[in-house]
């Protein structure tokens, strides 16, 4: 669930008159009796409708750049509101009597001044429910104390949040307090007319939502205490049916406000993403009738914790609230369109439209402004028919709405597709909307008025656009090379078609967009199908074959374009957003890989009773959003250490492919098997007499009795791994004893055992030995064999992880719960390797060989 901290201030504002933050057309009517004078305040008399955005989430907080970027953002799309509640400032909560320094005090003086600089109310949010008693006027005092300091940094706004907080009061303010709701209503109100009544003051309660009300919201005693009891000039905070609500019905919220007898603020967490470190929202703002805004006193979003990913989340919540301002409903319809001659390029058709019935939901999509590229790079490689908006928006850079904060650049958001459900409709940019409807208006001049990159590159010579360039360099010719000389390497541009699938694979907490939808299908279609292509398949119909391999080409064509999308993401001149995205892309692209590779299997090497069923699971065992999904789909779905791949330090777009392995691939594989066993030996005690002899032994069985579960790593020099592994080793062996060993017992002749025999020597002699066979009681938990190894030069941990879960997979398919590796007790190399990879040495047993160890792992 989402971190309740999570919950919207609303600000104090003193008798003082304050000029409007905002042009009248931001400001809506909200029901609510008419106030003094103050931020937001319409001439009408009619208090302003809040709309905004929190920062409220656990984690490392936003810059104080970033927020003054948030600030021009949002004054430029008509949202009114900040709320500040980030939990990294613990004197917001933990902390909460102790007040703020020298230094904390500047940088609060300095995001206020900012907020208002562009129209923007500065709600101070505190959370004082941990520990405080009620009863006593030492911490009342403290909290009056506490927000007279805020109040002399410019702050006019407050909220006084009791959300996650245990229900429990102490003895003392039993004894005064006939409920907790009357302890939190009495010093709410207390703070309310002690700062004078201001014109903005929220109020989070303990019940915030429909699941926490108890019984139900509408028996619930503490929400009618709240209703009844607190001052009619404060507002309540409400997420909605849920922490994190996938709708918030009208019905819903009048039944709310009739209890609280004051309609609500929403405190929208659709795209908060705190309490899952493995998703990301980047879809639109959805599941929200744009009739609750008559009914509503405001929203707030309380977004992504990554700032860069907030784009889509924070314009299209501006664009629903635009689209029923002061009673007058719109709907936004986008559609692709050539361009007409004349400034502007892109066309935005508004149209107003029959209202719908109550409870619809209108969906607000809007779409990547420009590719996540830097001004110094060219423009995107698209042809320009196709695309004809794309190299227009390139230009507009000074007005870009995704300015970066720190470099100055204009680098857009993923915005997200509509209905998952609906067809795909191709992304649009967005210049400039009808007159009434602005949200999206990004563009104050026009196209001959605007900047070249380069100008806007050296006017805005106080940003920090390239830290490690001075002036110099960038007046400097760029290096052309020679004829015979190595070509520059050049980064393949973003396409919206990348932003497009970005957004979709990231979309919402309760859904997937339409690409993602699509390869769960296809991949569950896959899986439940592979018995037509399965290699013991009796009767294969031809129809049926031809059917599942062309869905698995189109499948791993899919499952390609999200590799080739982070590729290109991760070489982005616009390294602000890559640092924000990069774990999640990271993350997707790994358990595609992994994914793509299973299916490849599937379609050569799986046997007809290949199950998928999995186990009962803990919930703990899965991550969510997609990767969490395709997880659940694989055979290992509980192996959670294997899908666990934390991204490098540094970003790379270095990638690694797995795929089944192939007898053309053996002369590379026995390369790697030599390598790598002679890796740290000071004297290679093996002469090029006998090239093959150590891939003979250790891998050359598995590869030609047992290829059907082999898998082979590569890069772009080559293969660089290997994993190889036998579903049921006792019948594997009695085939190498009739085939393979007599084969290399004609290769390698027996050494004479009467001397001191070297280790090529030794290792021959193996093959004309009986070796010693594990006991029973032991195959009977870990039948199959494994063998898995990647070359020293691949310096990417995860590659080994996927590696071992295609193996693990396969296996586990064909009937397998349980496999084992053998490793020479000197080979400490090899022992970590198979650590990581979650195996575990086994205890010693009767009829176990004395100079090696066995590890073991369960699926």
């Amino acid at each position: 669930m989402v971190q309740k901290d999570k919950t919207l201030e609303t600000p104090q504002v003193d008798g003082e008159p304050s000029p409007s933050p905002v042009s009248g057309e931001a400001c809506a009517e909200a029901p609510g009796p008419v106030e003094e004078s103050g931020i937001g305040v319409e001439l009408t008399g009619h208090r302003k409708f809040i709309s905004g955005v929190v920062e409220g989430f656990y984690g490392r907080p936003w810059t104080m750049e970033q927020r003054k970027e948030l600030f021009r953002r949002q004054q430029k799309w008509g949202l009114n509101t900040y709320l500040y509640a980030p939990k990294d400032d613990y004197k917001h909560r933990m902390f909460w009597r102790e007040l703020y320094s020298v230094e904390e005090a500047e940088q609060l003086m300095t995001l206020i001044g900012a907020a208002k600089e562009h129209g923007i109310e500065f709600i101070y949010a505190i959370s004082p429910g941990l520990d405080i008693t009620f009863s006593n006027q030492k911490e009342v005092s403290a909290l009056k104390r506490k927000l007279d300091q805020v109040s002399h940094f410019g702050c006019k706004s407050f909220a006084l949040l009791f959300d996650d907080i245990d229900h429990n009061m102490c003895p003392a303010d039993k004894e005064v307090f006939s409920s907790f709701a009357h302890a939190q209503v009495s010093i709410t109100n207390e703070i309310y007319q002690y700062l004078g009544e201001p014109e903005t003051f929220l109020f989070c309660p303990t019940e915030y939502c429909g699941t926490f009300c108890y019984p139900s919201v509408s028996q619930s005693p503490y929400l009618h205490t709240v209703g009844e009891k607190l001052l009619p000039g404060i507002d309540v905070l409400w997420t909605g049916p849920k922490v994190v609500s996938k709708d918030i019905t009208v019905e819903s919220i009048e039944e709310v406000s009739k209890i609280l007898r004051r309609a609500p603020v929403i405190w929208d967490n659709i795209h908060a993403n705190d309490y899952d470190q493995k998703r990301l929202f980047l879809g639109p703002y959805k599941g929200r009738s744009t009739e609750l805004i008559p009914r509503l006193k405001g929203v707030l979003t309380n977004p992504n914790c990554e700032f860069e990913s907030n784009f889509v989340a924070i314009h299209t919540l501006a664009t629903w609230y635009k689209s029923n301002m002061n009673g007058v409903r719109k709907d936004v319809v986008m559609s692709r369109q050539v361009p007409q001659s004349g400034a502007k390029s892109t066309a935005i058709d508004v149209s107003s439209m029959a209202a719908p019935s109550l409870c619809s939901s209108t969906t607000v999509t809007t779409v990547f402004q420009q590719p996540i590229m830097s001004p110094a790079m060219p423009p995107l490689c698209l042809d320009p028919l196709s695309h004809p908006l794309v190299e227009v928006e390139k230009k507009d850079s000074d007005e870009e709405p995704m300015e970066m904060v720190v470099e100055k650049q204009d680098e857009p958001e993923p915005e997200a597709e509509a209905d998952p459900e609906e067809k795909h409709v191709g992304p649009i940019l967005a210049d400039k909307m009808a007159e009434d409807l602005k949200p999206m208006d990004t563009d104050k001049e026009s196209l001959a008025e605007s900047k070249s990159p380069e100008e806007s590159i050296q006017e805005d010579s106080g940003s920090d656009i390239a830290p490690m360039q001075t002036d110099d360099q960038l007046k400097q010719d760029v290096f052309v090379p020679g004829p015979n000389e190595k070509p520059l390497f050049t980064a393949e541009p973003l396409t919206l078609e990348d932003l497009s699938l970005l957004a979709e694979l990231f979309y919402l907490p309760y859904e997937h967009g339409p690409k993602a939808m699509q390869m769960l299908k296809e991949f569950n279609w896959l899986r439940a199908n592979s018995s037509v292509v399965s290699v013991n398949c009796k009767r294969k119909e031809s129809e049926k074959v031809a059917e599942w391999q062309l869905r698995a080409e189109k499948f791993e064509d899919m499952c390609c374009s999200v590799i080739q999308m982070f590729t290109r993401l991760s070489n982005t001149a616009n390294r602000t957003i890559l640092y924000d995205l990069y774990p999640y892309i990271w993350d997707i692209k790994s358990i595609i890989s992994m994914v793509k590779s299973f299916v490849q299997w599937l379609g050569c090497r799986s046997q007809s009773s290949a199950q998928f069923l999995r186990g009962d699971q803990e919930p703990w065992a899965f991550r969510g959003g997609l990767a969490g999904e395709f997880q659940r789909l694989l055979p290992i779905d509980g192996a959670n250490d294997l899908f666990y791949q934390p991204p490098p330090s540094m970003p790379t777009s270095k990638i690694y492919s797995i795929r089944p392995y192939f007898p053309k691939d053996e002369p590379a594989v026995y390369k790697i098997c030599k390598e790598m066993y002679c890796e740290g030996m000071e004297d290679v005690p093996f002469t090029d007499d006998d090239p093959d002899l150590i891939g003979d032994r250790l891998v050359g069985g598995l590869l030609t009795l047992s290829s059907d579960y082999g898998f082979v790593l590569e890069d772009d020099e080559g293969i660089c791994g290997y994993a190889l592994g036998t579903v049921d080793v006792q019948p594997f062996i009695k085939n190498c004893k009739l085939s393979w060993i007599p084969f290399m017992q004609e290769k390698y002749n027996k050494p004479d055992c009467e001397k001191d025999l070297t280790e090529a020597e030794k290792m021959m002699l193996s093959f004309h030995e009986e070796e010693e066979g594990l006991p029973d009681s032991f195959l009977s938990n870990f039948p199959s064999l494994i063998k898995v190894d990647i070359h020293a030069k691949v310096t990417d941990p995860s590659v080994a992880k996927s590696m071992m879960g295609c193996l693990l997979s396969s296996l586990k398919a064909n009937g397998s719960h349980g496999a084992f590796c053998k490793v020479r007790q000197t080979d400490k190399r090899m022992l970590d390797f198979y650590s990581k990879l979650g195996c575990f040495e086994v205890a010693k047993m009767e009829g176990f060989p004395k100079d090696v160890i066995i590890m073991g792992r369960s699926l």
